[in-house]
């Protein structure tokens, strides 16, 4: 499922390697990933490998001058047909107003390219509207459930395949950052042999050095099911390697995990394509949060939030000070969510 952000990606991409350029590129946002992805294409496309020590300029927001930049972007081409000029870090500079005079005409010779990381140009002032003649891409932060079709794409761009739950261990292990997804699985396509064309849990346990069996995924199987040894072999070992699986980003998991198995109480009469696209997930895993919807009522999800909020405070230091190791407050918080249905509403708040 294609979103804005992915949609506007791909059509600049297209125009880029088509060689249909525009005289400023305006790339801004939190998500790295596309900012770094077209400013590639436009390293690529632009110029030919030769032409490029002549007219091709990288320089950085926190080191020059808006004034000098928009000087350097004023001068002719010497080789090619454009002067390609990439701002990287373009958040530091001092005075983007400066550009003002520079966007009401710039010169069709130079492509100027500001990568604007983890911030947005303010679109009340002119400046700001004067980018969006151009070509101005926000790239946010995508939402959990967006980053799985994102997986499978980009998996599927490389001619291979992948395997559902190996999607979705690679999702739940490195979270939503494009940028480290796709680092770890070029470093895993390198490895991988030539006549590979499904990828399995196993090649993610190989090249990602993902455990297939100690896992936020397999923990959030194991409560589910509501299998009471795994779960606790699960956390003791999370606990023992507690710098590789810190106890924050698990928490946030498993939020995540138990919202979607709340919401498929009210999804469940549904059909299953339906079910599995509100709820942003492969309809290869609804049986699974079939079982945990049988397992946890919602009465008791809403306490279970209620632990997790409790262990993220604790984990941060609020009522607690750093008298209890993560290690142990993971064991702890796992012990009470196995329980949660054991216990009545009243005490378990109490019990907080």
């Amino acid at each position: 499922m294609a979103n804005n952000t992915t949609i506007k990606y791909n059509q600049i991409l297209g125009d880029i390697k088509n060689r249909k350029f525009t005289p400023v590129y305006l790339l801004e946002g939190d998500e790295t990933y596309f900012i770094d992805a077209i400013t590639e294409a436009l390293e690529e496309h632009v110029l030919k490998p030769e032409e490029k020590s002549f007219d091709q300029l990288i320089v950085y927001g926190k080191d020059t001058s808006a004034l000098d930049i928009k000087m350097a972007a004023k001068r002719f081409p010497l080789l090619s047909q454009y002067l390609l000029l990439i701002v990287k870090e373009a958040q530091n500079l001092d005075d983007i107003d400066v550009f003002e005079d520079y966007l009401s005409a710039p010169p069709l010779s130079t492509i100027l390219v500001f990568c604007y990381k983890g911030k947005k140009v303010d679109k009340r002032k002119k400046v700001g509207k004067m980018f969006s003649k151009f070509t101005h891409f926000t790239s946010d932060r995508m939402r959990d459930y967006e980053v799985t079709p994102w997986v499978e794409k980009y998996i599927l761009d490389t001619g291979k395949s992948i395997e559902p739950s190996a999607v979705q261990l690679i999702v739940d292990y490195l979270g939503s950052d494009l940028v480290k997804i796709s680092s770890e699985i070029d470093r895993m396509m390198i490895n991988l042999k030539p006549e590979t064309a499904l990828i399995s849990i196993n090649h993610i346990e190989q090249n990602i050095g993902i455990s297939k069996d100690f896992n936020i995924f397999e923990l959030q199987n194991a409560l589910g099911q509501k299998n009471f040894n795994k779960s606790i072999q699960i956390a003791h070992y999370f606990a023992s390697n507690i710098k590789s699986h810190p106890l924050i980003p698990i928490i946030a998991n498993l939020f995540s995990f138990f919202t979607k198995v709340y919401l498929y109480n009210n999804l469940k009469s549904r059909p299953r394509k339906e079910i599995a696209s509100a709820l942003g997930i492969n309809e290869f895993f609804i049986d699974g949060y079939k079982q945990a919807s049988i397992n946890y009522a919602p009465v008791f999800i809403e306490q279970i939030f209620g632990f997790l909020k409790y262990y993220d405070l604790r984990a941060k230091g609020v009522n607690d000070s750093g008298i209890t190791d993560d290690g142990q407050l993971m064991i702890e918080m796992v012990v009470k969510i196995l329980r949660i249905s054991e216990i009545p509403a009243q005490q378990a708040r109490l019990n907080l």
